[in-house]
């Protein structure tokens, strides 16, 4: 029974932190699947190294540095209000 439910627990893990970095959710089962029970301390770990922090540009969704004040993908000027909107990808 336990054997049946490491993957299944990976799977849900894999899928929340796909969601919450932004990547697509089969891709975050998969690889919740394949890795199981490191899925579950690759999840809680992730927030706690300190990285950089990203946001995502409001006018092309794509992940720049929170510092930025130009899209370097679009060239869009980036308002101040987004930059308390800090994420990581």
């Amino acid at each position: 029974m336990e054997i049946l439910a490491w993957p299944l627990i990976g799977a849900i893990i894999g899928y929340m932190a796909s969601n919450r970095r932004g990547f697509s959710p089969v891709a975050g089962i998969l690889g919740g699947l394949l890795l199981g029970p490191v899925a579950l301390a690759m999840f809680f770990v992730s927030g706690v190294t300190r990285g950089e922090k990203n946001i995502k540009c409001p006018f092309c969704a794509e992940w720049i540095k929170a510092e930025a004040t130009v899209c370097k993908h679009c060239r869009s000027q980036i308002p101040a209000g987004n930059k308390n909107k800090r994420r990581s990808p």
